[in-house]
């Protein structure tokens, strides 16, 4: 089963503020009175969860990795093709004019939602060769030569490999991104969980009544997260600002 995230904001958000939200739970001063509404170990669980997607994000980066790095000199053939793919791009805007047909069709400038993964990346530059071939003089008068053809088509056969081994990669990819995202849908609800504990033990109608409840409230980033702007579900509404007190 493919999980997706339950929240459409940065993972790396979710961390940072799970982290804050770890660090208010075991303040002295904030902490007790949120953490006895909560089940028994609920911050253990925490530390797990946090620990848990935080190396999530760790095993996505490797796996990623894989699939542009299998040997260092097909991550060094990577480097090259999409320095020379660049190039080439540059030299047919400088030989065709704005809006040309083969821009877009021989030389990959300007696709709308390019997908940079390596088969993808490969196929782009597989497109980009024959264009150079084919309009070999018109580049010619901008400096790209044969030779940087030639480099750029070595440059994808070296990473073309065995493909079997990159849909491998690709799969243990997409095992582990959807392992990912389902931890941090726990790790979001225990978020969400521990500020419903906060705000029911600092409630927002004795704010500037009560000394630290204020405080405490910023401290669970109450009506900080989860962004208004980035939640799956629908945002609450922002909260009124405390009655001061006369």
């Amino acid at each position: 089963m493919t999980h997706q995230r339950s929240f459409n904001f940065p993972v790396a958000l979710l961390i940072g503020q799970g982290t804050r939200l770890r660090a208010a739970l075991r303040d002295t001063t904030v902490g007790p009175a949120v953490l006895k509404r909560l089940k028994p170990g609920f911050d253990t669980s925490l530390d797990t969860q946090l620990q848990l997607v935080q190396q999530g994000g760790t095993d996505q980066t490797t796996a990623g990795g894989v699939l542009i790095g299998l040997t260092q000199a097909e991550a060094d053939a990577y480097t090259e093709m999409e320095r020379l793919m660049s190039d080439a791009r540059h030299s047919a805007t400088l030989a065709f004019p704005t809006g040309d047909a083969r821009l877009h069709l021989e030389f990959t400038v300007g696709l709308a939602d390019r997908s940079h993964d390596l088969d993808h990346e490969i196929d782009y530059a597989n497109t980009i060769v024959k264009g150079c071939q084919t309009y070999a003089a018109q580049l010619a008068e901008h400096g790209w030569t044969a030779d940087d053809t030639t480099a750029l088509a070595g440059y994808v056969t070296t990473l073309e490999g065995d493909p079997a081994l990159r849909d491998t990669a690709g799969d243990q990819k997409k095992r582990i991104t959807s392992a990912r995202n389902s931890a941090a849908n726990d790790l979001y609800k225990m978020c969400l969980s521990l500020q419903n504990a906060a705000r029911l033990a600092y409630p927002l109608t004795q704010a500037g009544k009560v000394p630290g409840i204020t405080e405490a409230r910023a401290r669970f980033l109450l009506g900080e997260f989860p962004p208004h702007n980035g939640s799956a579900s629908p945002a609450p509404a922002p909260e009124p600002a405390p009655t001061a007190t006369k």
